[in-house]
């Protein structure tokens, strides 16, 4: 019995205990905080650079051919020769194509032959040139014949008024002389007729001679051979709606780059802005190019304006069709804040770093920006020349000392 009571006695005297215990253990438990704030938490710190920042815009769009064209035949005919083929360079004015010639030389001597009867016609022979119509020969002739006409005829008159002839001598040779001015004024017209129908005929030799060059098929721009769509022996179409394809040319330097940019950016583009271009096929590479259209309205559809940017493409490494990524230089920004990403120091959602002054650690909030050689830009919160903590953020807290035992 006497166990009994002692046993329950001692249960007693522990449960009077414990609240003492637990008060005593939150009395150390507040104190501690006390403490290591009286402590100093040893740190390394950096300096708030100030850095020169190129603002720029990142988009993505298609290169495409600075010109493209598709060559058509001017004249129809049988493809006698292929002068080049798929992936050629070519200068403007290179022969392409050659139809067959013998139609054509023919046409040609056809209508030679024909000027050169009228021009015999017209005196003018060995290439001479063409007389006035009052200095043809059938002209002259013409009006010597009317001039003696009409001489007779005066002289017929004064003849009769004294007798000498009847009055049907003077009836014939009136005749006459009218007879011999309209043979001039005929000659005059037939010479006209002639020199109208040299002209014709001048245009015809001429168009026959064109259509004859028109069997040599020449490249309308400088560039490369994008597609070829004729062969040998085939006959194609010219001159009409039923034109046959031949041959499709793009001029691939400068490319054109097309891409959209987002509205926000609109009135920070503009011509003469520096875009550097990466294709995949270059990957880590850069192509320098130059801003040169900007679209005057937005996309209501996907909210962006459209932009084309020349590229320079020398080498010809650059390929229309191509996917690319462009990034626009729109501005420099200078005495820009950098920091240290150990500087920065993420919470629950919170970005903020450690400005250390006379061994004290000030919270301060901040906003981030680009990242650059292992650097973070700050647009707001930091200042250039403040130093901030870059170890141990996760022990700092406002207020805090510190103790700089490096730099970073």
């Amino acid at each position: 019995m006497r166990r009994y009571f002692l046993h329950r006695y001692f249960e007693f005297s522990l449960f009077l205990l414990l609240p003492l215990l637990g008060c005593s253990r939150e009395q150390a438990a507040k104190g501690a905080p006390t403490v290591a704030k009286e402590q100093s938490i040893a740190i390394t710190v950096a300096p708030v650079e100030a850095r020169e920042v190129q603002r720029r815009v990142d988009v993505v769009g298609t290169l495409e051919a600075d010109d493209e064209v598709t060559v058509y035949g001017q004249v129809s005919g049988s493809v006698e020769r292929i002068l080049v083929d798929l992936g050629d360079r070519v200068m403007a004015g290179q022969p392409l194509l050659q139809l067959d010639q013998a139609d054509l030389q023919l046409q040609v001597g056809k209508a030679e032959a024909i000027l050169r009867q009228t021009r015999t016609r017209l005196g003018a022979l060995d290439g001479r040139d063409i007389l006035p119509d009052d200095q043809q020969p059938v002209v002259r002739q013409a009006r010597a014949n009317s001039d003696d006409a009409a001489l007779w005829y005066e002289r017929m008159q004064s003849l009769y008024k004294e007798g000498a002839v009847s009055r049907n001598d003077l009836d014939t040779a009136l005749a006459k002389s009218h007879a011999l001015k309209a043979a001039f004024d005929g000659a005059i017209s037939q010479v006209r007729a002639l020199a109208d129908q040299l002209r014709e005929q001048q245009a015809a030799l001429d168009l026959a001679r064109r259509n004859l060059q028109y069997t040599v098929i020449r490249a309308p721009i400088d560039g490369s051979i994008k597609e070829r769509n004729v062969s040998t022996g085939q006959y194609i179409a010219g001159g009409t709606m039923q034109n046959t394809k031949l041959l499709i040319l793009v001029r691939d330097d400068p490319l054109k780059l097309k891409a959209s940019v987002p509205e926000r950016f609109q009135g920070q583009i503009r011509p003469g802005q520096e875009v550097k271009v990466q294709v995949e096929a270059y990957l880590g590479r850069e192509f320098i190019g130059t801003a040169k259209r900007v679209g005057p309205a937005v996309f209501t559809d996907t909210r962006t304006f459209p932009i084309e940017a020349r590229v320079p493409n020398h080498k010809g490494l650059l390929k229309p069709g191509s996917f690319a990524k462009a990034r626009i230089q729109i501005r420099v920004d200078r005495g820009i804040p950098f920091v240290p990403e150990e500087a920065v120091y993420y919470f629950v959602g919170i970005t903020k770093a450690f400005v250390v002054k006379d061994g004290v650690a000030q919270e301060r909030q901040i906003t981030v920006g680009e990242r650059q050689d292992g650097l973070v830009e700050i647009v707001e919160g930091l200042q250039p020349g403040e130093q901030v903590a870059t170890s141990h953020l996760s022990q700092l807290f406002d207020g805090a000392r510190v103790q700089v035992v490096g730099n970073k």
